[in-house]
């Protein structure tokens, strides 16, 4: 025991007072049985960052790591994370820039294989957004086991007076936070917070957005799995809520919601589906009638994949909702209607996904926990309601979000366009949106704008936003505080 902490007092990253000085590329340390040079660089920088708390002794492993490129993207990512979120403590912005931009640029020009379910590319070319959470990956991450209860719920539950409750208090706690901060301020600094939170909306005051959003609200038509389809399969396969899916997607037509899909990677899904017959919570089909292929000639495991069941107890629009089990562990859900086209594609082995949403597909990195993809038409369409903001857009060529997650989340909006022009001057405005000196204008945002960050890709052809989103923040953007 006195050795040790001979040991830790001599070292300048385990000693507190002392000042941290590069000895030699590697810093000599114990190497733990089985590690590797990699896992013991992101252990010093973690144990520096969290337990220590020096900012330069983690600064220096964490660079180590990002330098030394190992094929370890869990580590890289959450190194890069961290990195950034200490360049951004000590005055270091374009560091951090170019290191986000570097993580976002790993993920290029790589196979979408793996980052979607596999039956996605048998969805109709009409389809014109979709989003897919990988809740497996979602729950191996640090940030995940750190989150409150609460959150998660937040996140997945399926109780609607839970989700209520919790809406409600976030509301609450949102509330008496921003009558704190106000209560604070002067006459004149409420005035300043007050008209950078309008600039922040791009000209639309309050009234015009309440109005605009209860409009669209009530006319609104809703998908098929946030009408409760979601909900309705896991209640029907014994499940919880969506938090118990491996992975999930929904897709839409943006022009016509009723136009919608869901897929699903569920863990021993056979073994549920037999239950959930048994149960007569779902019905099978008769086999299905396929122009141009015979079942009978097919093997067992193709005829598998184009077998059909019916929810029970649940309609979508009027009309029975139905599922496929288009792949191995997937499930896909969708209105009757859109049944038989689903099932041609997938006995022809027809690709049918938009070429655009392919395009997008093709540009998100491989370790993603959730991704939405817009189509330009879409996208234009969004943007409308946007009001001067959608009109200054530089013809955005589809919307791309993604995150990954792990103690800490990246956050990246990407909005290709050859606009290259017009996309610099819509970077330049919004850079002055959110650069402020005002912490009081700042303050009400629960840290989210800190870490964000608007750049522009060194081709020109895309504004890309990042931010670092800790623990505290993703509790703050759903509980409120």
């Amino acid at each position: 025991m006195l050795l040790l902490c001979i040991g830790a007092l001599s070292s300048g990253c385990w000693n507190r007072e002392a000042v941290w000085e590069a000895t030699d590329a590697h810093r000599s340390s114990v190497v733990r049985r089985g590690e590797s040079e990699a896992d013991r660089l992101y252990r010093h920088g973690r144990d520096c960052m969290d337990t220590l708390e020096r900012d330069d002794c983690a600064i220096d492993y964490f660079e180590q790591l990002i330098a030394l490129e190992p094929d370890r993207r869990e580590l890289v990512g959450d190194a890069t994370f961290r990195l950034v979120e200490l360049y951004r403590r000590h005055d270091k912005a374009d560091d951090a820039t170019l290191l986000l931009r570097k993580f976002w640029e790993l993920g290029m020009g790589r196979i979408s294989a793996g980052v979607v379910p596999y039956s996605t590319r048998f969805a109709p070319e009409t389809v014109s957004t979709l989003f897919m959470v990988d809740v497996a990956k979602l729950e191996q991450s640090g940030l995940h086991r750190t989150l409150p209860q609460d959150a998660k719920d937040m996140m997945f539950t399926c109780d609607e007076a839970r989700r209520e409750l919790l809406s409600e208090q976030a509301k609450a706690r949102r509330e008496a936070k921003e009558q704190e901060r106000l209560a604070a301020m002067t006459e004149k600094e409420r005035e300043e917070y007050h008209n950078r939170r309008k600039r922040l909306r791009f000209g639309r005051s309050d009234d015009d957005g309440k109005s605009k959003s209860k409009s669209k609200d009530k006319d609104e038509i809703q998908t098929v799995y946030s009408a409760g389809g979601f909900c309705k399969v896991a209640a029907a396969l014994g499940l919880a809520d969506p938090r118990d899916f491996e992975k999930f997607l929904g897709a839409s037509n943006h022009a016509d919601q009723r136009e919608s899909l869901a897929i699903m990677q569920i863990d021993e899904l056979e073994t549920k589906l037999g239950a959930a017959v048994e149960a007569g919570l779902i019905v099978a089909e008769l086999a299905p009638q396929i122009e141009g292929r015979d079942l009978s000639a097919m093997t067992q495991g193709m005829r598998d994949k184009l077998r059909v069941w019916t929810l029970a107890d649940f309609e979508y629009d009027g009309a029975p909702v139905q599922l496929l089990t288009l792949d191995r562990g997937e499930l896909t859900m969708a209105p009757k209607a859109m049944i038989p086209g689903l099932l041609d594609a997938r006995a022809h082995d027809r690709d049918r996904l938009h070429p655009k949403l392919q395009e997008l597909l093709g540009q998100v990195p491989t370790d993603v926990t959730f991704v939405s993809l817009i189509t330009p038409a879409a996208t234009e369409s969004f943007m409308g309601e946007m009001g001067a903001m959608g009109r200054m857009l530089p013809n955005p060529a589809g919307l791309m979000i993604a995150a990954v997650v792990y103690d800490y989340a990246g956050l990246f909006v990407r909005v290709p366009t050859e606009d290259s022009l017009k996309a610099w001057v819509l970077l330049s405005l919004a850079r002055r949106l959110i650069d402020t000196d005002d912490e009081g204008a700042r303050a009400g945002e629960e840290d989210f704008m800190g870490n964000l960050d608007i750049s522009q890709t060194r081709d020109g052809k895309a504004l890309l936003m990042t931010n670092i989103l800790t623990t505290g923040a993703v509790t703050n953007m759903f509980l409120g505080g």
